[in-house]
């Protein structure tokens, strides 16, 4: 099976997503922030990784172009597992077809099948990102201030 790189800070995100992945065979290591991943990734050289995008010490942003600039992660598939809108990242990483976006709250069943296609490089490309839209007026609520991302994995 492969070595899959989680990174996410909330811890039981972490262990849930460590313990689901290793019971099908797959050989999980974690980092909580975009700052220790990519050391974690260069030292580990995942196979493919899951990445949140609302981190501290970076966002996943800032965690993606890390990794896209080690030579161990530059070709690894990238799941974005996230509460941000998927045509918001999409459009920050325009072109990259090793990226996949899966919006919180997924199914696990969901994840493992796109884990075993880009695994095997069997998956569609992804969608072109969409044009550029005039965002609404601001409530005043950052994202985060209504309780952060969700994640409803049937088990």
């Amino acid at each position: 099976m492969a070595k899959i790189l989680v990174i996410d800070d909330d811890m039981a995100i972490v262990e849930l997503l460590r313990m689901r992945l290793a019971e099908l065979g797959h050989q999980v290591v974690c980092a909580l922030d975009a700052y220790g991943a990519a050391g974690v990734a260069a030292r580990e050289k995942p196979d493919l990784i899951t990445l949140d995008f609302q981190m501290p010490a970076g966002d996943g942003i800032t965690a993606y172009q890390r990794l896209r600039g080690n030579t161990f992660t530059v070709k690894t598939p990238i799941i974005f597992v996230t509460g941000t809108n998927p045509g918001d990242i999409l459009a920050r990483v325009p072109g990259d077809p090793l990226v996949r976006v899966l919006q919180k709250p997924i199914e696990l069943a969901e994840l493992v099948a796109l884990i075993s296609q880009l695994l095997a490089g069997t998956v569609p490309p992804p969608p072109p990102a969409p044009a550029k839209a005039k965002a609404p007026k601001s409530s005043g609520l950052s994202a985060g201030a209504l309780g952060g991302d969700i994640l409803d994995l049937d088990l």
